[in-house]
């Protein structure tokens, strides 16, 4: 009988570290695919960060292109006000071609 109660008992250890080294394996595999993940994250990460930098470059551009109108805005404004020399604006090229306008050179 004591026999017996060996034999269970070393068959019970060895299952409990069989049952131990699969749980291990489990848990290896389990951290291996949760690291590739992480490292698919990152590189998306890195990547948003490369879209962030590119959006800040187009938005000083656009911010270029907004500033030079409103220069080239500012400009037409000034050259179809009244100076004072003159008691009329100056007539448009396409306006002066219909003849629908005449300044005091004309």
């Amino acid at each position: 009988m004591e026999d017996a109660l060996k034999r269970l008992d070393k068959l019970t250890q060895e299952e409990v570290r069989t049952a131990i080294a699969q749980n291990l394996k489990a848990t290896h595999t389990i951290d291996d695919r949760v690291k590739g993940v992480v490292d698919k994250v990152l590189a998306v990460g890195h990547a948003v960060r490369g879209v962030d930098a590119r959006v800040a470059n187009i938005d000083d551009g656009v911010q270029a292109v907004n500033d030079r109108v409103m220069v080239v805005i500012d400009g037409a404004q000034r050259a179809f006000s009244l100076s004072p020399e003159i008691d009329e604006p100056r007539c448009p090229r396409w306006k002066r071609d219909e003849g629908s306008c005449t300044t005091s050179s004309q």
